[in-house]
Formats: C-alpha cells, sequence, structure tokens
C-alpha cells in the first residue's frame, strides 16, 4: 500500500515556480498545516526523485532548507522525520497565504499525551485503505459522513441548526485562502473586531480587500461595536464583518445586543463572519454563536479549538449556499493529504474516541496544577 505522501506529491508542470520552489511549498503545507504529524518518517531524497522523476540532488537541497528551517531533522541510519516541535515563526508560503496561528494558554502544548500518536496513524492507514483513494475523490464517501457527523455536533453542542450540503471542512490553510477568494473587493469594505489577528488582516489585504481593524471598546463592548459598524457603514461603503461573537456576548442574557447587531447587520446587508475556531468544543461555556441566528453568515469553527495543533480539522458552515467563488477557490487548495486527514477524524467520531478526546482535555484543563506539567 502507497504511503500518504504519495498521494499528494505532485508537481505542475505548468507552473511558473521551479521544482525547488514547489517542492518546499508543498512540504510546508503539510507540516505546518498539520497534515502531517511530528515524528512521521519522510521519504528518501531517492525515493522522491524516483517518484517524480527528478534529480535527486533538487530533493536533497530541499531537504537541507527545511531542516535549517526546524520543520524537519534526519537520523543516521534511521532517516528523515518531521519535528515534533516546530518553530514559532516560519517565512511565508511561497504559493498559500500564511498559516495563522492563534495565542494559546502556554501549557496547553502539555496535553498532548493525551493524543495517541500511533492510534491516529493507524487510523489514517484505515481511511487510505478503506477509500483507496484516487486523484479526483476528494468528496469521498468518509468526507460526506464527517459533513453528517459535524452538522450534528453543532446542532447537539453549539445549537446550531446547519445543512451538511452547507459545510466545507479541511485544513485552516485552504479554508483561508477559499473564505478571503469568496470576499470581492468591490463590494466594500471588510470590518474586523480588534480579537483578529495581523496575519489574517494581511492575508485580506493581498487580496485587495480593505481592512478596517476596529478598536477594543472600554464599556459595553456589544453595544460600542454595533455603534461602529453603523457608523461606518453610514459613511462608506461596507461588504462584510468578521468577529468572534463569544467575546462579545459572554452569556444569553445579552439576548437584546444580539438582537440589535443582527438587526444593524440585516440593514446593510453585510456578511458576518462569525470566527469561532477558537471555542473549546463540549464546553459548558459555549453558547449559539451569532451566526446561528443571522441568515447571511459564515462560521469558522475547528473541532479541538486551540488545543490540538498537531491532528486539528477546521470547518466553515454557512446558513445560505456555500458561493461557487469559495467552492472553486477551496478545490485549488484541496489535496489527498488534507483528505486522508479528513476521513481519519471521521473515523474517531464513530467510533466515540472524539469526545473522549474531548473530555479529557477539558477536564487535564480544569486541574489546578495543570500549568505545573509544562514542559521545560
Amino acid at each position: 500500500m502507497l504511503r500518504p505522501w504519495h498521494y499528494s506529491l505532485v508537481l505542475d508542470k505548468d507552473s511558473s515556480s521551479s521544482i525547488h520552489q514547489q517542492l518546499i511549498g508543498h512540504f510546508r503545507t503539510m507540516i505546518e498545516g498539520g497534515a502531517w504529524l511530528g515524528g512521521s518518517a519522510l521519504p528518501s531524497s531517492r525515493d522522491i526523485a524516483q517518484r517524480l522523476g527528478i534529480n535527486r540532488k533538487t530533493v536533497s537541497r530541499v531537504y537541507e532548507e527545511l531542516s535549517a528551517l526546524g520543520l524537519i531533522y534526519t537520523q543516521p541510519k534511521r532517516g528523515t522525520f518531521v519535528s515534533n516541535a516546530l518553530p514559532s515563526a516560519s517565512n511565508e508560503s511561497e504559493t498559500y497565504p500564511p498559516l495563522q496561528r492563534q495565542q494559546v494558554d502556554p501549557y496547553s502544548n502539555s496535553i498532548h499525551h493525551l493524543i495517541q500518536k500511533t492510534s491516529l496513524h493507524h487510523i489514517r492507514r484505515a481511511a487510505l485503505h478503506m477509500h483507496k483513494l484516487q486523484a479526483h475523490d476528494y468528496d469521498a464517501t468518509g468526507l460526506f459522513n464527517l459533513k453528517h457527523m459535524l452538522a450534528n455536533l453543532l446542532a447537539h453542542e453549539r445549537r446550531f441548526l446547519v445543512s451538511p450540503e452547507h459545510i466545507a471542512c479541511g485544513s485552516w490553510l485552504a479554508l483561508q485562502y477559499a473564505v478571503i477568494q469568496s470576499i470581492r473587493p468591490e463590494d466594500g469594505l471588510l470590518l474586523a473586531d480588534h480579537h483578529t489577528s495581523a496575519v489574517m488582516i494581511k492575508s485580506l489585504q493581498k487580496q485587495g480587500i480593505s481592512v478596517i481593524q476596529l478598536p477594543e471598546s472600554n464599556g459595553n463592548q456589544a453595544i460600542n461595536f454595533t455603534e461602529q459598524i453603523e457608523k461606518y457603514c453610514i459613511n462608506y461603503p461596507v461588504a462584510a464583518v468578521w468577529c468572534n461573537s463569544s467575546t462579545l456576548f459572554n452569556n444569553e442574557s445579552d439576548a437584546a445586543g444580539q438582537t440589535l447587531l443582527i438587526q444593524k447587520l440585516a440593514d446593510y446587508h453585510l456578511l458576518l463572519i462569525d470566527d469561532q475556531r477558537g471555542s473549546f468544543p463540549l464546553s459548558q461555556q459555549n453558547h449559539p454563536p451569532l451566526a446561528s441566528k443571522y441568515a447571511k453568515s459564515m462560521m469558522l469553527g475547528s473541532l479541538y479549538g486551540n488545543f490540538c495543533d498537531t491532528f486539528n480539522l477546521c470547518f466553515v458552515a454557512s446558513n445560505e449556499n456555500l458561493s461557487s467563488e469559495f467552492l472553486s477557490a477551496l478545490n485549488e487548495q484541496h489535496q489527498q493529504s488534507s483528505l486522508l486527514n479528513m476521513l481519519a477524524q471521521s473515523e474517531l467520531i464513530k467510533r466515540g474516541e472524539y469526545k473522549k478526546l474531548l473530555t479529557g482535555i477539558y477536564r487535564f484543563m480544569q486541574t489546578p496544577d495543570a500549568k505545573l506539567l509544562t514542559p521545560a
């Protein structure tokens, strides 16, 4: 049986980028995006050269650069492996928009012992064997099942009723690119709350989208946020609002503030992009996102919140049909290793291991001495 990298390692002969640049970009995308887990064995330079029909020296030079970046390491007589601890900052990919890295608690890395990597490798191999992936099989049966399971999870855990056909899942790198590509610069400004990362804003601006980041409010954050939106809508053409509604509304008693904000969004026909990726699933503090109450919206979510970078999966859920621009851009970014990751997640959810993992992480985070377990 072929290894997962066989399905994703493809060169574009018509690309303006050199073979060296394509390989660097591909390896960085797979490693930084979490598609290849830390400790995973990589093919030898000879294997890649034979597989792609290229000069072995080119592959060796790629491996040397990746090693210098701290993304891989080589052990004599054993082989080349993905680094367990990736560098905190790396140069931007030449092919894709940069991967957004959210701020997380410094002790969150100590929960990685809860994630059994050997089990995850086994599930990936099982998914690969079960679905016998081909180059055109991105929307395979496993992905169909995953969308339905995500719809059920959203309905039961977040009270967000959405059709499986209105859900797209994959790596955040691919989804970020698709969301940005679906926003048309000519429609107007994008207003972002103060939590939106500088990396995301830079990615939006690279696509020609004019972004205004709204300042943090001292008083009632939700009301001030609504007033700021109305001020810009009166004076400028505004197309969309990017925010994290869980930071605007701390509890369900803020119903009046939610109603007011929804009314303003509707008055000006704005697209709401509710970024909920940082919310920890199954937490008792989770409330229905604002996107669940406003028709023209997209909710960005993550199966593991900020707590599992090595095997995470993000998704976009929309109250409306996903636009053709979004789907087209997402298809451009689809790679078989990403599909393999999603199929494995589907197997995790079906076996009930997903909730067990989340419950274990949540209990760990509630432990008073969790910080004492922080690795040096």
